[in-house]
């Protein structure tokens, strides 16, 4: 095969070949430009349907009624008593009084040299502590008052205590904490020999004055509370009392629904919308402008936000009614003035606009959502068709250069051949030159 120019004729075979040769994959060029066109349609797909997935979580916030139920909560002095309220609590106002706060059980050892001094000799010693109705052992025998630390703590059945030790002026005390507060909780601790036979403490182990275990007792409307903690959860149904100190008079605890977190999550769901509309108009007006998928899904979503919510037997049906109204422009836009006015007046019925199981508006957008980028979505149906034709290009465009191929050689083998013939043809047109000169001399 010749691929350099014309060696007998002096004709540019390359160039010639190279210039017929890109006439002939004009085709591939043609496959390549709208396998870009399908990719740039592939990814515009992704990003609507990362835009629908955002659009369904921010529904999700609104889809169910207890995320209406968003409450407030105050106390009268917060450095004796605070709250928070879960979405099960109920608007209302208790009258509260601290009587005991509940304590973790604390016992201190005597005071040794330091934390390196050795505790006890006496054969298996061990020391048993026990909190509550659970026990664990520690042995003690040659054990510097660190070490006798350090086994409390790591040991595995340990029962619930933390070991420490402080360093006050008479020397080295081991400090035996409950890591739970309460009478439930106490500790006592008791000592034995290898025999198991009882041995005098060698720690000394005592309760530390003002450190006795202890439960955080209260009165809730004039009711007794005993509680083990001073993380109450259990009293006021969807409350969570924290005591952080006795009261001198009665405390006021107040329970109210909190509109502005109600209107922040409103707001949420008019952002949501809009970001979605604008991903859609940005897309629209790029690679998936006149797109039947990308339509479909702005008229399926504009259809629901426009139909009423019906039969629900309350004051609103429309998100207009409550200060949700689409502009002219196609966004949503949020009036809080009248969003307040319609929780104040209609707490329910607006609860039901947006949640109710059939009908609430963030209900049906998110499953509209949800659908359109299910699996088996109009969005995912739209992708495989796509990837489908790119695979047919990828096909067409390996039998096109198997084709391209064939056609070089013949084009190579062509022209070698044209190239031979034009060599002979100018060394016979030199020889009759030459004859006709002698001849003609």
């Amino acid at each position: 095969m010749i691929t350099a120019s014309g060696i007998g004729s002096g004709l540019d075979v390359n160039s010639i070949i190279s210039q017929l040769m890109a006439l002939e994959s004009r085709p591939l060029q043609q496959l390549d430009d709208r396998k870009s066109e399908y990719n740039a349609q592939l990814s515009s797909l992704g990003q609507l349907k990362s835009g629908l997935a955002s659009f369904q979580d921010a529904m999700n916030g609104l889809s169910d009624k207890s995320k209406f139920n968003i409450f407030s909560v105050q106390s009268s002095d917060q450095d004796i008593l605070t709250a928070t309220a879960s979405s099960s609590a109920a608007v209302g106002s208790y009258t509260i009084e601290v009587t005991q706060r509940a304590q973790h059980h604390k016992m201190a050892s005597n005071p040794f040299v330091d934390e390196d001094t050795v505790v006890t000799t006496v054969s298996g010693a061990k020391a048993t502590i026990q909190v509550g109705a659970d026990a664990f052992d520690v042995g003690i025998q040659d054990k510097t008052l660190g070490e006798i630390r350090d086994a409390i703590n790591e040991a595995s059945d340990n029962t619930g205590v933390t070991a420490t030790i402080i360093n006050e002026d008479l020397g080295a005390r081991l400090i035996v904490t409950a890591d739970e507060s309460g009478t439930a909780n106490e500790i006592t601790m008791s000592f034995t020999d290898g025999d198991d036979a009882p041995i005098a403490d060698p720690l000394g182990m005592a309760t530390i004055t003002g450190a006795e275990a202890q439960d955080a007792k209260l009165k809730v409307d004039g009711f007794d509370v005993t509680r083990s903690s001073n993380t109450i959860d259990d009293v006021i149904e969807g409350v969570t009392l924290t005591v952080k100190d006795e009261t001198v008079s009665p405390e006021t605890l107040s329970i109210a629904r909190n509109n502005e977190k109600i209107i922040e999550s409103v707001q949420a769901f008019v952002d949501a919308f809009n970001s979605l509309r604008k991903t859609m108009s940005d897309l629209r007006s790029g690679n998936l402008s006149g797109d039947g998928t990308l339509l479909a899904v702005e008229s399926r979503i504009l259809s629901e936000l426009t139909t009423p919510a019906t039969g629900l037997g309350a004051s609103f049906s429309y998100l207009s009614e409550i200060g949700v109204s689409l502009q002219k422009d196609g966004n949503l836009a949020l009036d809080s003035g009248l969003v307040e006015s319609a929780l104040v007046n209609d707490f329910t019925g607006f609860a039901q606009l947006f949640a109710d199981g059939d009908e609430g508006f963030a209900v049906r957008l998110e499953g509209i959502a949800e659908a359109l980028v299910d699996e088996d979505g109009v969005i995912d149906v739209r992708t495989d068709g796509l990837n489908n034709r790119i695979d047919d290009l990828d096909d067409r465009r390996d039998v096109i250069e198997r084709r391209l191929e064939s056609t070089e050689q013949r084009l190579r083998s062509q022209y070698a051949a044209l190239d031979s013939l034009l060599g002979q043809m100018q060394a016979t047109s030199s020889f009759l030159t030459q004859q006709l000169f002698l001849i003609s001399s």
